[in-house]
């Protein structure tokens, strides 16, 4: 009858933990597709500016620094 060295009950909290992260994730992607369908949010990114519009950017710039030294 001595219990003190592995006569006790065996550990059975992996499958509710494992259980337990399931719901958590499924709840959180549910949730993500309501949210996701009521606000219809626009996840477009901004389109890159142009090499050309950039060139020009830098043109201006050292021209602003070069001619501020004359």
């Amino acid at each position: 009858m001595n219990k003190k060295f592995g006569g006790g009950k065996p550990p059975t909290g992996t499958l509710s933990l494992a259980w337990s992260c399931v719901v958590v994730v499924v709840s959180l992607l549910a949730g993500v597709y309501v949210v996701h369908n009521i606000y219809k949010p626009d996840l477009l990114l901004f389109p890159p500016p142009s090499a050309d519009s950039l060139f020009d950017k830098m043109r201006e710039i050292k021209y602003i620094a070069s001619s501020g030294r004359h």
